[in-house]
């Protein structure tokens, strides 16, 4: 199951890379492709986690909202405190000083990988996958 979260991170990883690259007008195309095509599998790669977590629960989970949760475990710190000094790097780097495209696009690929990050680490087929 271990390889299905790797190739999922794999994934969300080559989407959001994307995004830094985006100022670079002859690939904005192949890159709009490329972001989609990779969210997409990151998605899918996490379904076997999802309906292997389901068969072997023995009780039934109810589809809830939960409020968010943060700093559940060591990966979801580093991806939450990633997510929020991204963010704030991002709006003070684009608001009070003027950076170039090219570090406001890496901080929206920061921004973007962290918070795909957060709901790997903080979701519940990361914790079943650590129990088994």
């Amino acid at each position: 199951m271990k390889k299905w979260l790797y190739l999922s991170i794999i994934s969300f990883f080559i989407s959001s890379v994307t995004i830094w690259f985006m100022p670079q007008e002859p690939l904005r195309l192949i890159l709009a492709i490329v972001f989609w095509l990779g969210l997409i599998a990151g998605f899918l790669f996490q379904l076997p986690i999802s309906k292997a977590r389901k068969a072997d629960c023995k009780c039934k989970e109810k589809p809830t909202l939960k409020r968010l949760q943060i700093f559940r475990n060591k990966p979801a710190i580093a991806s939450d405190v990633a997510l929020f000094v991204c963010l704030i790097i991002s709006v003070v780097g684009v608001s009070v000083t003027k950076i170039p495209d090219i570090a406001a696009f890496g901080g929206v690929f920061g921004i973007v990988f962290s918070l795909e990050l957060h709901g790997i680490f903080n979701g519940r087929n990361y914790e079943w996958l650590k129990k088994s």
